[in-house]
This record gives C-alpha cells, structure tokens and sequence, in this order.
C-alpha cells in the first residue's frame, strides 16, 4: 500500500498496526496469520474506511482527526522549504517547526529552568518567527538558528532569579548570553554562528572564552591564541565527552582545564526531551494562524481576471499619457523634498528615521571616488556620534549601542575607501588625518552617561564594541602610513590581535 493523505494537511490521518509472522500470533487463528504495516489514505467525505484483506494478510485502520502531531527531522535538505514557508503552504511551515522543535524547547527549559516558562518562551518564539518569515533572508539550517536566537533574545530581556549555573549565566550581557545559549545550549557551531551574529570566527571564539570565564566566576577577555582546538573541545563535551581529560589536551587559552567543565555544568541545565503533549501544543500554537496567513497572501497575490483581448479594446491617449506621468513625476518630487527635509532631523526614536538613513545608504552607493565616499561617511560616523550622545543621555541603552555600532562600522569603510584610492594627493590626505583624529575620539562621556542611567549592559557593550574596533582600526592605519600608532583613546585597553 501506499501513502495517501500528506503529512500535516489537516485532513483525518490513518494509523495502522501490525507484526509480521514469525514475530507474533494472532490468538484464536488455527494457524498464523501473515500480518503487514499499512498506510491507507484519509477518505473525503467518511470518518473511517473498512479494513483490506488481500492474500493471507489483514490490516488493522485507525482513524484520528489529529490538530497537529509532533516529528523532530534534524536534516535540512529542502531547497525550497523557506520559500514555501514564505507562502504559508502549510507542510513547509510544519516541517520548519519540526526540525527545530526539540532543540528551541531543552534550549529554553535549560534557560528558564521551569517546564510552563520554557513552553510560553518557545511558543512566543515560534510566533515570532512566524511574523518575520515573510522578511526572512536563508535557508532552512539558517531558519533553525535564527529561531533559536529569537528565543534566547526573549529570554535575555527577562531573566528570572536563580541559583548556581543558572544565576551566573543570567549575569552575562545580552551578546554574551545569546552566545552561550546558541554555541553550547544549542548546539549550533561557530561556521553557523557567523553570519547569525554577523562576526569572525575567532570573534567568536574568544567572546565564548570571555563568557565562560565570566561563568566561572574571573574575567579576562580571551583574545589573543589560536582557539580552534579549545572550540573543537568544546564539541566533545557538548557530544557527551568528559571534560576532565578534554581539559588536559588544550593548551589554550592559559586558564583551559576549568572552561570545558562550565560547559558540562551548562549543558546540565538542559533537561528531558520535550514530551507529545508539550510538542503538540507547540506546534499547533505556530500552526493555527497559518491558515489565515496563506488566505491573505494568496489574495494579495491573486490576479484580476480579465476578458482575453480587451486590453486591444482600450485606445489611451498619448497626451494623457504625458500629463499622467508629468503630474507624477512633481507629486514625487514635492513629496520627496518634504520626507528629506523632514528625515534630515530624524533621531533614532522618530519614525522617519528608516528614510533617514535608507537616504544617507543612497548618498554612499552613488559616490564613485572613493575619497569623496570616505569623507561622506566620516561625516555620517560624527553623526552616529551625536546621535550616540543623545540617547546615552536619556538612557537609552539599545539605541546607544546601535549608533556607537554603526559610526565604527562607517570608520572602517571609510578606512577602506582610503586604501583603495588609487591617487593620495591633498585631499586624500585630510581625509586621512580626519579618519585618525575620528576614530582616537574615546567613548568614556558616553560610558559615563550610561552608567549614570543605569545602563550597564549596554555600556558593557559599547567597550566591547570601542575594544574591536581599536583591534579592527590598526592594520588599516599602518596601510594608510601612520608611523607611529597612537595609544587608544576608547573605553578599554586594546587586547592583542586574534589569530586567524
């Protein structure tokens, strides 16, 4: 027999047991009867089907209208699956579910420690991910990570009282915190981990070495050695290795032989397998609104029927044509002008701030020299700056965070707009000396600021970030002929810089 109704498609699903001969008798048969597994299709318009009995063989169908069923996949093989899913088609979104339902579940228990919280955490994360789908950018392994991450995002922000392991991971900052939970909790390697997080391996690598001394109670960052091998320790004692002879074998970082026990008494924290029950609810949570999702977007992208022909029948005229366009053309320009001027006052708060910066990203792409680009973007890094200064000063953490994040971002392009510059004349080199006097600019008012409203996380961040970029900043300077390198002028000591 074959399989007849589809997995998930709502209509009554057939489940059918049997033994084979030779493993069990049927009781009151005189002699044994040949029995054999059959998946038989979910009639239309009954509730159930009679039984099929063909040579010597019977089969038993059972007939479930099952809401939704729970079946963890771990392969990510579908091409199309994310696209699919984008369209709602109902199987797509319910094999994503499937394939990530028991990793978001223990990720989630092991961070709340509360079997209820753990499933209200992960089915806000489900629905989350659900609302972004349509904007979703990857693949299908892509998808499972991200997923992940909006679970330990959630979980970062609202972070109960705890004991032993569980009380030191709630005292990391956020980054470090979704670090933890993705690398070791769930399982997902740092190749994964890069473009999720939007850094370098050996970024990675010694953040993780930063947080699990933080868990074990030190501090120090962890740049400077190759961590490849402490990160393929790593992997051991997530796969069950112990971690006592794993320590002897690293030879970095210096401090190795404690770190991978904090990664054993993490991966302590996860507990058993998320249960059918639990499963189900969980995926009927992210499976109920997709129904009324895939009617809209079908709708949405439904065309209007039109009678063969009758576009022949239609005879515009050229002059309105013209005067249709001309219009539109003055309509766009006035109603362009006033969203630049409006936007070009724009904070990070106001909703015209998305113009604001969709236009200074136009402005960038349409320079060609790449002189004139740099200094553009110089100019739009002392922006972020003031931009930074303000919401430090209303306490505004995250988007402090984020324009500190973006004005070192625009530095360095700037930096590497100046190194591809093919001629270095006068104004190649004031925007030179304006890119270095730029960027020794220290962090420490902004610092002082968030510190002053209670922002410590976020002013944990902005070192973090002020740290990276003096590391980032002094190989494009030594290209760009700075004899002598100033001394950092940011929040922290520069550490050394990371192997590749």
């Amino acid at each position: 027999m074959s399989a007849g109704a589809p997995y998930g498609s709502g209509a009554p699903s057939a489940t059918v047991a049997a033994a084979r001969s030779g493993r069990s008798r049927a009781p009151s048969a005189p002699s044994p009867a040949r029995m054999e597994a059959v998946v038989q299709a979910a009639p239309r318009l009954a509730t159930q089907t009679p039984a099929n009995a063909s040579r010597g063989s019977m089969a038993m169908v059972i007939v479930s209208p099952l809401v939704a069923q729970p079946a963890i996949a771990n392969e990510f093989l579908d091409p199309t699956l994310v696209s699919r899913a984008q369209r709602y088609e109902r199987d797509a979104v319910a094999s994503l579910c499937d394939r990530s339902l028991e990793a978001l579940y223990r990720v989630c228990l092991a961070l709340t420690g509360d079997a209820a919280d753990a499933e209200q955490l992960a089915g806000a994360a489900l629905l989350k991910a659900l609302d972004g789908l349509s904007g979703f950018s990857g693949d299908s392994a892509a998808f499972h990570v991200w997923l992940l991450r909006l679970a330990a995002g959630a979980a970062a922000k609202r972070r109960q009282p705890a004991t032993g392991t569980r009380a030191a991971l709630n005292g990391l900052s956020n980054f470090d915190y979704e670090l933890i939970s993705l690398r070791i909790l769930g399982e997902v390697d740092v190749d994964h981990l890069i473009p999720a997080l939007n850094a370098q391996g050996p970024s990675l690598r010694a953040w993780l070495v930063t947080a699990l001394r933080e868990v074990d109670g030190r501090s120090g960052t962890g740049w400077g050695p190759d961590l490849r091998g402490f990160d393929g320790a790593v992997d051991e004692v997530i796969e069950g290795a112990d971690p006592a002879p794993t320590a002897e074998a690293l030879s970095a970082p210096h401090d190795a032989k404690p770190l991978p026990q904090q990664v054993a008494n993490l991966r302590a924290l996860i507990g058993e397998p998320i249960d059918s029950a639990t499963a189900t609810r969980l995926r009927t949570t992210m499976l109920a609104p997709v129904a009324e999702r895939r009617a809209l977007w079908v709708y949405r992208h439904h065309n209007t029927a039109t009678v063969p022909g009758i576009e022949h029948r239609h005879y515009s005229s050229r002059t309105g044509t013209f005067l249709a366009l001309g219009i539109a053309a003055v309509l766009a320009v006035v109603v362009g002008a006033v969203l630049a001027v409006l936007s070009s006052f724009a904070e990070p708060t106001s909703s015209f701030y998305v113009l604001k910066r969709t236009g200074e990203s136009a402005l960038v792409a349409i320079q060609v020299d790449p002189v004139a680009r740099a200094e553009l973007e110089i100019n739009l890094a002392e922006t972020r700056e003031r931009e930074a200064e303000d919401m430090a000063a209303r306490g505004d953490g995250d988007q402090t965070v984020a324009a500190i994040s973006d004005r070192y971002q625009l530095l360095n392009a700037a930096g590497r707009d100046l190194l591809s510059a093919p001629v270095h004349d006068a104004k190649w080199r004031d925007a030179r000396k304006r890119l270095f006097d730029k960027s020794d600019i220290s962090m420490t008012a902004i610092e002082r600021d968030l510190d002053a409203a209670g922002q410590a996380r976020s002013r944990e961040d902005v070192q973090r970030l002020a740290t990276n970029f003096d590391v980032n900043r002094r190989t494009v300077e030594t290209e760009l002929g700075r004899t002598s390198q100033a001394p950092s002028t940011n929040s922290t000591p520069a550490p050394s810089t990371p192997a590749p």
